[in-house]
């Protein structure tokens, strides 16, 4: 009987029509027995839409929590909703939708996009409501599941419904906490009036009121008697259909609960009507369920060891070909660890297969780690996938196999970080014609700066067949200088591609050499491009969050701040890789010091730097972290910071092997006169690398106009204005109408220190910036304190000066920039970048 709870149920109601606006999720929380499913049964059976339930266990499999949300969504609309009908990520989940195609390390990305796409596509025809329930539970992989759903759910017509014990940390959830019952509620539940005793005892658990209830007048020892109250006087075909059901599961189809009973159809009905009468067991569609997980424990608790292995292994029995993956839980907990192994090989469950490994019979001990690695890897857990593949590498002698596995190695580490030569290397030595093996190192040697190399390899994997080889190829002609060549090949790369995968990797890659080069546009048009073609084949939030790196670095430095800075969030709410949530990172951290916010920025490196392990992908990536910090040191003001950190790139790193980052790190290391000569050999490709080589010259006393000209064809506003700001301290006599217009840039990307740099050269040559008598430098300092909105005599106090004298600068100011009032003069001067 449900009672009470009427505004936790409007509540829910309200959430169920705000979500036809925009999707929802609300966490039921309470303590064991309090209600909280009886709450969302009650909400679900007055609710319209399509309703997938799931819930957790302990103990359960990695994403057992959403198995029957996906299979009751797939039965309802079937797999069409998703690219390739489930193939590349759901048919992890549910094997009916037949084999897995291998994805490599985008396995965890291809599942966790076919979700989405499914949900999202259930509620294009129809309000879907989600309940997932016991989420104490749930493992990790199902917990980053929902977190990832919960993040990137954008069609209306999704309401997700999550119960807990405990709050939990989810992203726009609200919570709804259930409440003990009152008098007035426990009476009705109980059907009377003499409730006291009962509600002082039971504190308005309805669980613990209902089991005091049916224990009568006696005092239950413990709560286990409390829940089992109900059980002891069912008869004993009653109960043995209670027990069968502890042991066979959180929910239990009706088949299954009848075949394990051992008992013919008449007898188990009559067996099992009290066990639904006294509401111990829950009718559920087809099936059964527990009123409460808390009676399940205390029926399986109550059980014998030999009855309890007993009828693990009748379930494991009737499990035993249809789903070996229940199965062999069941084989486990019935002790026949033999039987277990068979069905978690069956249900390719390797970690499970691993543990149990001395009843294997002559199967490939190194081929399973290899495949427990690729779950590991395919479930985001890198670390342990490469505990596995090196496990797997240490058994293996034979060299194409020992190949294959350093190559996935590779795909591993590159979750971590780290670029992966040395195993590349390694792989290409051992089986030196396998053209995916060369090409794969073509790539990184073109990542770290290894062009020679990097293009005779690549030439070598493409005629051995390898097209992926094509997008190096095109990488390094870019670097090259020859775009249009570039182009053509990136165009081909992208026609030729053997998977979707390749094809992004494609305008990820062209993308990054059009920004490389200056070419800011068309940077943004390709990686705009390119995440439209990752929306298309379902890979918006995996490989779109590379692509949103290529993307956010031309809007920065197209001057198009905020632009960017959205795109960056929206890409981190996807929790990337970590190599590309540094990017990522590293791109926000460089607009907040051009804007002046330098807190967020040090927040920013600290939180990129841990990312970076190892080489992270060569001298580029390991340059950016450094080029980053040593910006924060100048901004900040911290010359003993900048002095060392410049200190330690020109020591630690050999700056020939950039092609990006070298040169913006010299003329920064200059203007700062920590460096007065360029290393040897350091190459300078495109428009990018020859402005800020023209900054470092012109910072070594060469001509800022140069510099100047050379950022005007690369249409850089910061650097451009900075190099304004430059050119007007070599020039004083041009520096009204060279400061004019930095200040104009300064205002237009919204740079507070460009707009400081600008009023300081201005104090410095003593510029009027609104063709009025120059303000002395006394007088600029006046200003800025009339903009903080001090008064004469607070003026004075700060600035040490009298009352009078401080009228003085003040009346000066007003005529010299031809304002009646202070407002007015802070107006000016915050317009034309004179504060």
């Amino acid at each position: 009987m449900f009672v009470g709870r009427e505004a936790e149920l409007a509540a829910l109601a309200e959430l169920a029509g705000a979500s036809l606006r925009a999707p929802a999720a609300v966490l039921v929380v309470g303590e064991a027995g309090i209600g909280k499913s009886s709450l969302v049964r009650e909400f679900v059976s007055r609710t319209d839409a399509l309703v997938a339930e799931g819930g957790a266990d302990p103990g359960a499999t990695a994403y057992a929590v959403f198995v029957p949300v996906l299979r009751r969504l797939v039965r309802e609309y079937g797999a069409r909703l998703v690219p390739g009908g489930g193939s590349r990520g759901l048919a992890r989940l549910l094997p009916e939708l037949g084999e897995v195609e291998e994805s490599g390390d985008l396995g965890r990305a291809r599942l966790f996009e076919e979700v989405l796409l499914l949900v999202e596509g259930a509620a294009g025809r129809r309000q879907v409501v989600l309940v997932l329930e016991d989420l104490h539970w749930a493992d990790q992989a199902s917990r980053d599941l929902l977190a990832f759903l919960l993040r990137n759910l954008m069609r209306p017509g999704v309401l997700v419904v999550l119960t807990s014990r405990e709050p939990l940390r989810l992203p726009g959830v609200e919570v709804l906490r259930v409440p003990p019952l009152g008098r007035a509620e426990v009476a009705r539940l109980l059907g009377r009036s003499d409730v006291d005793q009962i509600l002082a005892r039971s504190e308005g658990n309805p669980l613990f009121v209902e089991a005091l209830a049916d224990a009568g007048t006696a005092t239950p020892a413990s709560l286990r008697e409390l829940l089992l109250a109900g059980a002891e006087r069912l008869g004993e075909a009653g109960l043995g259909v209670l027990r069968v059901a502890a042991v066979a599961g959180r929910r239990i189809p009706h088949e299954v609960l009848l075949r394990a009973s051992g008992l013919d159809e008449l007898t188990f009905d009559e067996a099992l009507r009290p066990v639904v009468k006294a509401r111990l067991l829950l009718v559920d569609g087809d099936g059964y369920a527990f009123r409460h997980t808390l009676i399940r424990e205390a029926v399986y608790d109550d059980l014998l060891p030999g009855e309890r292995r007993r009828l693990h292994a009748r379930c494991a029995a009737l499990l035993s070909g249809t789903q070996p993956e229940l199965a062999a839980d069941h084989w486990y907990a019935a002790g026949e660890r033999a039987r277990a192994f068979q069905a978690a090989w069956e249900a390719r469950r390797w970690d499970r297969v691993l543990e149990l490994w001395e009843h294997s019979s002559g199967q490939d001990h190194a081929q399973v780690l290899e495949l427990a690695a690729r779950d590991a890897l395919h479930a985001g857990e890198a670390t342990r996938a490469e505990e596995l593949a090196g496990a797997a590498l240490a058994e293996v002698s034979d060299p194409l196999r020992a190949a294959h596995l350093l190559e996935l190695r590779v795909a591993i580490r590159d979750l971590l970080g780290e670029e992966g030569l040395d195993d590349l290397r390694e792989a290409v030595r051992l089986a030196p014609r396998e053209a995916r093996l060369i090409g794969s190192l073509a790539n990184t040697l073109t990542w770290i700066g290894q062009y020679g190399e990097a293009r005779e390899l690549a030439e070598e994997a493409l005629a051995l067949g390898d097209t992926r080889s094509l997008t190096p190829l095109a990488a390094l002609t870019a670097l090259e200088g020859d775009l249009a060549t570039a182009a053509e090949l990136y165009a081909r790369a992208r026609a030729e591609a053997p998977d979707d995968d390749a094809v992004l990797v494609a305008y990820a890659s062209e993308a990054d050499v059009l920004e490389a080069a200056g070419e800011h546009a068309r940077a943004e048009a390709t990686a705009r491009t390119g995440i439209a073609q990752a929306r298309r084949v379902g890979l918006a939030r995996s490989r779109g969050a590379h692509l949103a790196a290529n993307l956010s670095e031309p809007l920065t430095s197209q001057g198009r701040w905020q632009e960017a800075r959205e795109v960056i969030a929206a890409a981190l709410t996807l929790d990337p890789p970590p190599i590309i949530r540094a990017w990522l990172l590293l791109v926000l951290g460089t607009v907040a010091v051009w804007q002046g916010a330098l807190e967020e920025a040090g927040g920013v490196v600290r939180q990129a730097r841990p990312l970076m392990r190892g080489r992270s992908r060569g001298y580029d990536s390991c340059l950016e972290p450094d080029l980053l910090e040593c910006r924060l040191a100048e901004a900040a003001g911290d010359g003993e910071r900048l002095a060392g950190l410049v200190g330690h790139v020109m020591s630690a790193h050999d700056l020939t092997l950039s092609c990006r980052y070298s040169w913006p790190l010299l003329a920064l290391a200059a203007r700062a006169g920590l460096v007065s000569a360029a290393p040897e050999g350091i190459p300078t490709i495109g428009r990018v690398q020859e402005a800020y080589r023209a900054t470092f010259e012109a910072e070594t006393g060469g001509s800022w106009a140069e510099a100047v000209a050379a950022w005007r064809v690369v249409g850089q506003p910061y650097a451009l204005g900075q190099a304004l700001v430059r050119h007007a301290e070599q020039e004083p006599a041009r520096a009204r109408e060279l400061l004019r217009e930095a200040a104009a840039l300064a205002g237009q990307v919204g740079s507070e220190p460009l707009r400081a740099a600008v009023a300081g050269a201005a104090g410095a040559t003593r510029t009027s910036l609104t063709g009025e008598p120059a303000l002395s430098a006394r007088e600029l300092e006046v200003l800025s304190l009339v903009a903080e909105g001090l008064s004469n005599k607070q003026i004075a106090e700060r600035l040490f000066i009298s009352a009078r004298t401080s009228g003085v600068h003040v009346s000066n100011i007003l005529a010299k920039l031809g304002v009646s009032s202070r407002v007015e003069a802070a107006a000016l001067a915050r317009r034309t970048g004179l504060i």
